[in-house]
């Protein structure tokens, strides 16, 4: 009788990256712009149009693609499943992918500001 229910599962080092970075991604895109909208430049930008920086209109979209394709990534990493062979070589891209756009998001908001 083979048992597979039985067998110990192993945790992949990997897939934890992914779950702890899906996890702090929406609480430090939410500590950033609190960041942002605590200046005056900010605040003076939203109320009166004024003192708005140019780049501003770019930067803004990348934080918002950057965010979602990081959650992406992070649900796609935690997605695959460890009996698939090519997910050791998957998984790791895209946890280092997922990292990466959740820094770019932060940076983008951060600067916006």
């Amino acid at each position: 009788m083979n048992d597979t229910a039985a067998a110990p599962r192993t945790r992949s080092g990997w897939r934890v990256a992914a779950a702890v970075a899906l996890a702090l991604l929406l609480p430090l895109t939410v500590l950033a712009w609190l960041c942002v909208l605590s200046t005056p430049e900010y605040g003076r930008c939203l109320t009166y149009g004024e003192q708005c920086d140019p780049a501003a209109e770019t930067l803004l979209p990348i934080a918002w693609w950057s965010f979602w394709a990081s959650g992406a990534a992070g649900v796609g990493a935690l997605l695959l499943r460890s009996a698939w062979t090519v997910t050791a070589r998957i998984r790791p891209v895209l946890v280092a992918g997922q990292v990466v756009l959740l820094l770019v998001t932060q940076t983008a908001v951060i600067v916006s500001g």
